[in-house]
């Protein structure tokens, strides 16, 4: 079950910031950890599997005091198969060409050698 987790931070620096980000990095099953809000005081964390609790407690001890503001689980948008409309494949759609053919065009090569060795080069 995939989960997103939005988590306050309530020191507004960028050593607080960063040494979050590498905590929230460090846990098990997280895919993804952003930074969003106007001040960018807010920690978005995705993963599959992630225990909350242990991670908000790694967050206070190592970074700085952290809310957990919203846990909600992630769902994959599931795709309708009428949605998707049919196409021609190629072999079935008739192909209109106004191209002539071109003609095909020879160059006839002599031997440089002459007649005398029998050999002709085409």
């Amino acid at each position: 079950m995939k989960q997103k987790m939005r988590i306050k931070l309530s020191v507004n620096s960028e050593k607080c910031r960063k040494k979050a980000m590498q905590v929230a990095v460090a846990a098990d099953g997280v895919t993804s950890v952003a930074m969003e809000g106007e001040f960018q005081d807010e920690l978005v964390v995705v993963g599959d599997g992630v225990d909350s609790a242990s991670l908000i407690m790694a967050l206070r001890k190592k970074a700085c005091h952290v809310t957990l503001e919203t846990l909600e689980e992630v769902k994959k948008p599931q795709v309708e198969e009428k949605s998707i409309t049919p196409h021609c494949c190629i072999a079935q759609c008739p192909v209109v060409s106004n191209e002539q053919p071109r003609p095909e065009v020879y160059r006839i090569v002599h031997d440089s050698y002459g007649p005398t060795t029998g050999c002709l080069v085409m």
